[in-house]
């Protein structure tokens, strides 16, 4: 790439429009060949393009973080990312949407209009909004809210779920319900924002406290702390009466340097879940296992036909509700977070 346009591209992450290629000195000829199929250039939306040597190692989300940005540069107007673009630039975790696409706020009537993968919104509301690398977004509120509003009551809980445990109060969720309530499909926000909970640690665990709730074997709480063998204090991820659900993803067992989480072998992980399991059921607690399947048809129903066998084996065995001591201590024993997100007060001294 010549210089011109390769300083160009360094200052909007890699990609350029056609226009500004052609300022830099390009021919129409040269573009043409560039941007031929498996030429120099990839298209990452029409008219933009990015050096095909930085785009093809790219993961799927990192492609479309790219088209969000490629949105923004080729519009005429001025708009911000929102709904699932603003998701990805600002990393709240979500439910893969089953039309991918990129999202731009514009202001104007209220109005979506979907074409060749970028859907643009109107709105006459004045947006809180933040910057990410020189790229404005909707706030972490707004996003989750706008989230619940497109694509429905699920994604809405996982998408306030993860922007919660972000540090983002409640009460700032609920101020921008307040001022959407005239917009289409709010009611499906505030069903989520009713039914989220900050201590789901991810979207597994989300969709875990779902499913539980779906049994209606009682109220359900989030990160439940245990003293174990040995003085160690233990956060179960859900508990009902004296059962235990633990949401288990594959990632527990893949070595980081594959993309997981784990810092020793398969082998290693499972024998201290194992261990982990019993040392809690000593206590007075029966546990379950949910994995990613148990949450999604055809595996949802028979999940849910075996967890509630477990519990009906659990509530035979030790009763409806734990000894006072465990739910003293438990009470006693919050889960602690860092929040990501700097809130008012979090800085002050009491």
């Amino acid at each position: 790439m010549r210089p011109a346009l390769n300083a160009i591209a360094a200052q909007q992450h890699a990609i350029f429009t056609r226009a500004q290629a052609l300022r830099a000195g390009y021919t129409e000829r040269e573009v043409r060949a560039l941007t031929r199929p498996n030429g120099a250039w990839a298209v990452v939306r029409l008219g933009v393009y990015c050096e095909r040597a930085r785009l093809e190692p790219l993961d799927s989300r990192a492609r479309w973080r790219l088209k969000d940005r490629a949105a923004v540069l080729s519009t005429r107007r001025s708009a911000i990312l929102s709904h699932d673009s603003a998701a990805r630039l600002l990393s709240i975790d979500t439910l893969d949407a089953g039309s991918p696409a990129s999202h731009l706020t514009l202001y104007g009537p209220r109005g979506s209009r979907t074409n060749s993968g970028l859907t643009r919104h109107r709105d006459l509301l004045p947006l809180c909004v933040e910057r990410v690398d020189g790229v404005l977004t909707t706030s972490y509120a707004r996003t989750a809210v706008d989230l619940a509003r497109w694509h429905g009551y699920r994604q809405g809980v996982v998408a306030i779920d993860a922007v919660r445990r972000l540090g983002v109060p409640k009460s700032d969720l609920e101020a921008e319900l307040e001022r959407m309530r005239h917009h289409p499909h709010i009611a499906r926000a505030r069903a989520a924002l009713a039914d989220s909970d900050p201590g789901a640690e991810s979207v597994l665990e989300t969709l875990g406290r779902e499913l539980v709730a779906s049994l209606g074997i009682g109220d359900v709480q989030t990160q439940f702390a245990v003293r174990i063998v040995g003085g160690r204090v233990v956060w179960c991820d859900i508990r009902v009466g004296c059962h235990l659900f633990e949401c288990e993803g594959r990632l527990k067992l893949v070595p980081v340097d594959r993309g997981g989480v784990a810092d020793e072998s398969p082998e290693a992980v499972v024998w201290r879940q194992q261990a982990r399991r019993t040392d809690i059921c000593s206590e007075g607690f029966g546990m379950s296992r949910i994995v990613w399947a148990d949450c999604f048809e055809p595996g949802r129903e028979r999940a849910r036909e075996r967890l509630r066998k477990e519990y009906a084996v659990t509530e035979a065995r030790f009763g409806r509700e734990p000894a006072a001591h465990l739910l003293a201590f438990a009470a006693a024993n919050p889960r602690r977070t860092s929040a990501r997100l700097w809130s008012p007060g979090a800085d002050t001294a009491a």
